[in-house]
């Protein structure tokens, strides 16, 4: 199976030229690898067409976001599953490998794969093994700062966009208007709001605990700043809510709505609400489109699945549990 892999680039050249160089090493080799670049003026497109000239690379002239940017980068891509990867993350040799096995051996329902994401500087600590969706309708990292045992394969409710992949029937069938992923959004929120509008489709996800791969983690949160993440990511869990969420659930988180309303003006002074007012009116317009795809209602959702971290698959901890142990062993060759 051919594997297309998408990459999202922003002025992180040198974490880049780590992230393919870890792609290069992979025992499946049957990938396609589409590098977007947002822009950069630090030489990342010209580095990566000179070392890696089998990588197809899309110069977009401004910084689009992560959202539109994997939007780009899966249209261009050609795969029958488009894995996703941060740009600041290594993969260990068999990542692609074993994320091609589970999709091979996938349900038709399962339309989402996730692999484990281990801090890079602490290779043996979950950063996530996928999201978990919260009791205020925010996207939680699923075990994130345990230590690597016990994982299992097991279905979780969505993964994060960091280290994934997608099914590509189900991201034609579930792509709105605004993209596969929400382009408004820029980024955070999005993979927790692809994940639940497939969820209201259907789809399915799984973890597989043997496709690993090391995060820096937060990269860009850091050149963005602080402040700039909490005013996006308050704005984007409720646009993820106001296209998704039931009327009750939505009722329900008001509370941390209000607050955040709150932290917002605290930030950016009443003009702070004319963007949020405009990233409502937006995601309002989207809700009928995600109404048209469900399957499942959005309350069955809700009760299956907030606050709830997976459900394990019966008869295969065996070989998951040996496969996971090996794994972790190549995560630390990494980064050592």
């Amino acid at each position: 199976m051919r594997l297309s892999v998408v990459i999202v680039n922003w002025n992180s050249r040198a974490d880049l030229l780590v992230c393919l160089e870890s792609l290069a090493r992979q025992t499946h080799k049957d990938l396609e690898i589409v590098v977007v670049d947002n822009g950069s003026t630090d030489g990342s497109v010209e580095a990566v067409r000179e070392r890696h000239p089998h990588c197809v690379v899309l110069a977009e002239g401004e910084n689009l976001g992560f959202a539109e940017g994997c939007n780009r980068g899966i249209a261009e891509s050609h795969g029958e599953w488009i894995a996703l990867l941060n740009n600041d993350t290594v993969a260990d040799r068999r990542w692609a490998e074993r994320l091609v096995a589970a999709a091979e051996s996938a349900p038709p329902t399962c339309g989402m794969l996730q692999s484990v994401l281990l801090f890079m500087d602490r290779p043996t600590e979950i950063n996530s093994t996928g999201i978990v969706l919260t009791a205020w309708g925010s996207g939680n990292d699923r075990r994130e700062g345990e230590r690597v045992e016990d994982l299992c394969e097991e279905e979780i409710f969505c993964p994060t966009a960091g280290a994934c992949a997608y099914r590509r029937e189900m991201l034609e069938q579930i792509k709105l208007p605004v993209g596969y992923f929400d382009r408004d959004h820029f980024m955070y929120f999005e993979d927790l709001d692809l994940g639940w509008r497939a969820r209201l489709a259907g789809w399915s996800a799984m973890l597989v605990p043997d496709s690993i791969v090391l995060h820096k983690y937060q990269a860009s949160a850091v050149r963005h700043g602080h402040r700039w993440m909490i005013v996006l990511s308050h704005r984007n869990r409720l646009r993820t809510l106001i296209k998704n969420a039931s009327p009750g659930f939505f009722a329900r988180t008001m509370p941390r709505t209000l607050e955040e309303i709150f932290r917002l003006i605290r930030f950016e002074g009443v003009r702070g609400l004319v963007p949020l007012a405009r990233a409502v009116v937006e995601s309002g317009r989207q809700r009928p489109a995600v109404t048209a795809l469900q399957r499942r209602s959005r309350h069955g959702v809700e009760a299956s699945w907030v606050g709830r971290g997976g459900r394990p698959i019966v008869g295969l901890r065996e070989r998951v549990t040996r496969a996971s142990a090996e794994g972790t062993d190549t995560a630390r060759e990494h980064a050592t």
